[in-house]
């Protein structure tokens, strides 16, 4: 019969085999941060457009309940809505594309550090 070897009680992982470990579990969660980070700028961004939109889509409702004379372009205003500020601007195109019709644009912009975001929404309100 054989003989059962016995476990050696120099066996286990070298220094070498536990410090390349160490590295290759290192640079994964490196990547895994970087993707969080990515990840964390996404759901910021898709916040504020879609609080823009908002924005947008009430005004667009204001001015279709406003009587027909009375639509008016506006200058640029700044709007606060959850600490975020936005600047909004409306514009109207008088007999446009119809005569008694007007289009009314309203723009929604933001600044995010260096870049400046647009949400822009038109809709075309007849007498």
């Amino acid at each position: 019969m054989k003989e059962q070897q016995s476990i050696d009680p120099n066996a286990g992982f070298t220094l070498v085999e536990s410090m390349l470990t160490l590295a290759i579990m290192s640079v994964g969660l490196l990547a895994l941060a970087g993707l969080q980070i990515t990840a964390l700028r996404g759901n910021a961004l898709s916040r504020r457009m879609t609080t823009a939109v908002s924005i947008a889509e009430q005004k667009i409702e204001q001015l279709k309940d406003t009587p027909f004379a009375n639509i008016q372009a506006e200058s640029p205003t700044q709007v606060t809505v959850s600490n975020l500020n936005f600047t909004r601007q409306v514009t109207v195109t008088n007999n446009s594309p119809l005569d008694n019709s007007m289009t009314v644009s309203v723009s929604v912009s933001w600044k995010d550090g260096a870049t400046t975001h647009t949400v822009p929404m038109a809709t075309v309100i007849s007498q």
